[in-house]
């Protein structure tokens, strides 16, 4: 989308993605998904993952509520239709707005390190909730090629989540602010403010989508000054 409205970009992949090291507590739930009221996925990841070691048809009995729009794209990809897709694409916005939930035996799929705010509001809430590792993240070190690209100076550095930044701070240590960190989302935008990072650009839609477009309207408003 950015090499699309003329941008060059730099690929400077800071985390990757790898299956969960012990698979068993995921196997495990997704044979007792006849169990659970709901299952909740907060990524794309967390879906393809759960679907890599699904060995029996979705069961229709169990809801499913997705994060955001291309979390839920995912699943109707595999022919699961979300019940629930929040306005707002983040934790809390999306165990508010499932409404009661109490008593209610939910499984939730995830990374191996996440924010706990999803499972503390709907325990408080009175849910049993059960978490289990779909997938790890890992800080990634990119190709010398793209660390000597990047070392030519940038105009904005994209973070699409709270792991990418953590992955570039490892990454830089000692690195200066970037001119513009542009961040996904106010979650994203909380650990690169943490990190040190001048955050210019927070995306008003939490998709790759609103984050090019908060690029463009940052940039027009930068050139007109």
């Amino acid at each position: 989308m950015l090499g699309a409205r003329g941008a060059k970009v730099l690929e400077f992949p800071t985390i990757r993605i790898e299956p969960a090291s012990d698979l068993r507590p995921l196997v495990q739930a997704l044979d007792e998904l006849d169990n659970f009221d709901r299952v909740i996925f907060t990524s794309v990841n967390g879906v393809m993952h759960t679907w890599q070691n699904l060995e029996c048809p979705w069961p229709d009995s169990v809801r499913v509520a997705a994060i955001g729009p291309a979390t839920a794209a995912a699943l109707r990809s595999r022919n699961v239709e979300p019940d629930f897709v929040p306005s707002e694409y983040v934790a809390e916005a999306l165990a508010s707005g499932l409404g009661s939930v109490r008593d209610q035996r939910i499984l939730l799929p995830r990374a191996s390190r996440t924010r706990p705010a999803l499972v503390d509001l709907l325990r408080e809430s009175g849910a049993q909730v059960r978490t289990v590792t779909a997938y790890e993240t890992h800080v990634n070190r990119p190709p010398e090629a793209a660390y000597a690209a990047l070392a030519d100076g940038t105009d904005a550095i994209t973070f699409t989540s709270g792991s990418t930044v953590e992955g570039f701070a490892a990454l830089f240590p000692s690195l200066d602010t970037p001119v513009t960190a542009a961040c996904i989302g106010p979650i994203t935008a909380e650990v690169a403010s943490r990190s040190g990072f001048n955050v210019a650009v927070i995306a008003k839609t939490y998709t790759t989508e609103g984050l090019v477009t908060a690029l463009e309207e940052y940039f027009e408003k930068f050139e007109q000054t």
